[in-house]
């Protein structure tokens, strides 16, 4: 069985449940939090030396890091990654948008003001963020006016890849009904076959960090 490393907070996790139940695959879930610093712990350090979730020990061993990497890879064959190079460059545009300019602003929003004991304390990062989220999402909505997905005439792994974090919007302080457009691509996107909302278990069964690392 395929084993899942992360926590349900994390939107990138989320992406990895949402491709793996996508294809029907089981897969166990390793709670591993950076909120409990996790994933800088010397054990899980042995297993992905980038220190971050998610991570995905396949059935051989191999393990593979990086959420854009394991969408990629179980993409690969379905129509959630199309043919065609100019078409495969669209879907890996939006991806690095999503790594480059959506995700930097609205997860780190939503850490700094859910997940720190004093968020005022990060009051001027979170100045700095706002403006940054807004353009991010501004851009979504412009793509979304005349089309109903990122990256051609259906879904792709680009949609999978912004969805969690956009899904999670008001947690970074942004109010969605300012794009209508998003609000009907999130409800697209989740009206998918296989589709496995934010928050929700998509694991056969859990175990705790210590539990499986023996700790």
């Amino acid at each position: 069985m395929l084993t899942l490393f992360g926590n349900l907070e994390s939107g990138n996790v989320h992406k990895v449940q949402m491709i793996l139940a996508r294809r029907g695959l089981a897969f166990r879930r390793v709670e591993v939090a950076q909120v409990r610093g996790e994933p800088r712990r010397p054990e899980y350090l042995a297993l992905n030396p980038m220190g971050k979730v998610p991570a995905l020990l396949l059935e051989d061993g191999d393990v593979m890091t990086e959420s854009g990497a394991i969408l990629y890879h179980f993409a690969e064959g379905t129509p959630l990654w199309p043919e065609g190079r100019r078409a495969q460059a669209e879907v890996l545009r939006w991806m690095f948008f999503e790594q480059y300019s959506h995700e930097p602003a609205l997860a780190v929003l939503r850490y700094l003001r859910n997940y720190t004991p004093e968020p005022v304390r990060h009051e001027a990062r979170l100045t700095e963020l706002r403006p940054r989220a807004h353009f991010a999402l501004n851009a979504m909505q412009a793509r979304l006016g005349g089309a109903s997905w990122f990256a051609g005439d259906g879904p792709s792994i680009a949609d999978y890849a912004l969805y969690p974090y956009t899904r999670m919007a008001n947690e970074s302080g942004l109010e969605l009904e300012e794009w209508p457009s998003l609000s009907r691509w999130l409800a697209r996107v989740e009206a998918q076959p296989g589709f496995l909302p934010v928050y929700a278990e998509g694991a056969a069964e859990t175990v705790g960090f210590d539990a499986y690392f023996g700790t």
